[in-house]
């Protein structure tokens, strides 16, 4: 008797305690689905895309629709993914010949300004810009205006806004004509005049080679740009600052981030929230693979931290390469890269640093996807919490490249699927994803799109979280919505429901016209009963319903609001 007695007393603990230890808010994935952004014919590619300030986007891709050589085209699309310019979007540029590698900044007022290389001078690739206004209407002159028409080629373009409205964009310049690419700058007003000096103002001219620039806003109307430089025989890392007016801020040819022996390479930065900034690259240092590095200058170039940059990822084996990096909007930054230390496939590991240097998750970096095949070309953006939004290109799926997405916390949690949550996984291939922040705590993903099996288009995805659901209990018997209490309610009520497996659901409210008045639930739940609280302060008086849809079952419900 003691013994059952026992036994049912320990059950009945057992049980509490697991319903208690699963009453906490949980947060769900949830899409608005793809959509195209443009299916013309022939291939559309390599898009990238900027937020249009009202929970949109804007988006710019190069396109062959009209023939053999690639124009540059654009759309909007709103918070929910409906396309707010012309079916396949807006024609920037269709000059003769080529205009590929397009770049983007937001203008301020729901348009855009546009940057791109183009072919139509018998020279060489040149620099073009164009500005289109938040009704997909272009503002300059037809097929643009220049930006850098000197003899040779000018490519790489990098671009950031100058915080009123206009733009200052960096690229490779071969103008020198001795084999090796020089760095050059120059900013564009709203009314599309340049700037600072015709064609351009040298930012390095260094007489070796210099790759990849970057940009990023100082937040008084000019600019940091980052480079790696082979002017000691190997490539490392510079950085110079330009004013507003267009004058070189630190010593001449750029102040060394990193001249580690060996090469450095592909760096990347962000503001370090004290009018500094945080660069990351890869590192050859070691010289038997590449690893990733960072470093923090200050206003005036100085270096903060250890000389040559500190490890991100404690020199584990193999390649560590591309790495990006943001804010974490306390001083110091998140990184993400793709990584082989496997010896097989390519995964993507992420790492966060503060103001002082410090790493802060593991030493050798968090997983982010460690999925079968190869998951390359990470981007991320702030979650607004600091942490961020991952998204990368899978090949998890043999014979198919689709995109995923990964939410990493500030206390390097991952909210999501182990491995990610499905962005695209559309027959055929998905590639090149470039993603945006929304306004909402939310993202907007962009990429290229061969699911037609016959050419590239482009389309979109966005996703956000929801957070104030309650799992009250993993144990469910059976699938139920409860009817909400309190009913009558005014203005908050709590709906319960219950679901036996995981599964995708939807909760979503309608009103008497049938209208969707609000979604709470659409994502990804484990088996479980759930309880949320539906605020309908911003709601009239009337009768309401609530209908729950999972694969496996589907029940509406009424509720009446009276205030």
């Amino acid at each position: 008797m003691k013994t059952n007695l026992t036994l049912k007393l320990k059950t009945a603990i057992f049980s509490l305690l697991l319903m208690t230890a699963f009453a906490f808010p949980v947060e769900i994935f949830s899409q608005w689905s793809q959509v195209p952004v443009s299916a013309a014919p022939n291939d559309q590619t390599n898009p990238t895309i900027v937020s249009d300030g009202s929970g949109g986007a804007i988006m710019t891709w190069q396109d062959k629709r009209n023939g053999s050589t690639y124009d540059i085209y654009a759309q909007r699309m709103n918070s929910t993914g409906t396309p707010l310019w012309s079916a396949n979007g807006v024609v920037i540029c269709s000059a003769d010949s080529s205009q590929i590698n397009p770049r983007l900044v937001a203008d301020g007022s729901g348009g855009a300004i546009i940057c791109w290389e183009d072919k139509r001078n018998a020279t060489g690739w040149d620099i073009y810009s164009q500005r289109v206004n938040s009704n997909g209407i272009v503002q300059w002159a037809t097929n643009g205006l220049p930006v850098c028409t000197v003899v040779f080629e000018q490519d790489t373009l990098a671009m950031v806004g100058d915080g009123i409205g206009g733009a200052i964009l960096t690229w490779q310049d071969y103008r020198s004509n001795n084999g090796f690419a020089d760095i050059y700058a120059q900013r564009i007003s709203t009314a599309g005049v340049m700037l600072w000096t015709a064609n351009g103002v040298s930012i390095c001219n260094q007489a070796a080679a210099q790759r990849g620039p970057k940009v990023l806003s100082d937040g008084t109307g000019g600019a940091f740009i980052t480079w790696a430089d082979n002017r000691a025989g190997n490539f490392d890392i510079y950085t110079q600052r330009i004013s507003t007016g267009g004058a070189v801020q630190w010593t001449t040819n750029g102040v060394a981030t990193c001249t580690m022996a060996t090469d450095q390479l592909k760096p990347d930065i962000c503001s370090d929230g004290a009018a500094g900034v945080i660069i990351t690259w890869t590192d050859f240092r070691s010289t038997t693979d590449f690893n990733i590095y960072a470093q923090r200058q200050g206003p005036a170039g100085a270096i903060v931290w250890t000389v040559d940059g500190i490890v991100m990822n404690n020199n584990v084996a193999y390649e560590q390469t591309d790495p990006k990096i943001i804010s974490d909007g306390v001083g110091g930054a998140i990184i993400s890269w793709t990584d082989y230390r496997t010896g097989i496939t390519a995964d993507i590991y992420a790492q966060r640093v503060n103001s002082t240097g410090a790493v802060q998750w593991t030493a050798t970096g968090i997983i982010i996807c460690t999925a079968t095949g190869d998951q390359i070309k990470s981007q991320l953006v702030s979650d607004g919490n600091s942490g961020a939004y991952i998204v990368w290109e899978d090949h998890r799926n043999a014979g198919n490249s689709d995109i995923y997405a990964q939410r990493i916390a500030s206390n390097a949690a991952i909210n999501w699927s182990a491995n990610g949550v499905i962005i695209s996984s559309a027959v055929h291939d998905q590639l090149n994803p470039m993603m945006v922040i929304d306004g909402n705590l939310g993202a907007i993903v962009v990429w290229q799109d061969f699911r037609n099996n016959s050419n590239y288009d482009i389309y979109a995805a966005g996703f956000n979280t929801s957070t104030g659901i309650i799992n009250t209990s993993t144990l469910a018997e059976k699938y139920n919505l409860s009817q909400n209490y309190p009913n009558p309610f005014n203005p908050t009520t709590k709906i319960e429901f219950a679901i036996t497996k995981q599964e995708f659901v939807s909760l979503k409210i309608y009103d008497i016209q049938g209208r969707e008045a609000a979604v709470l639930v659409n994502g990804n739940l484990s088996s479980g009963t759930y309880s949320i609280n539906w605020d309908a302060a911003k709601f009239q008086t009337g009768v309401y319903f609530y209908k729950l849809v999972t694969n496996s079952f589907s029940d509406t419900k009424k509720m009446m609001l009276v205030k």
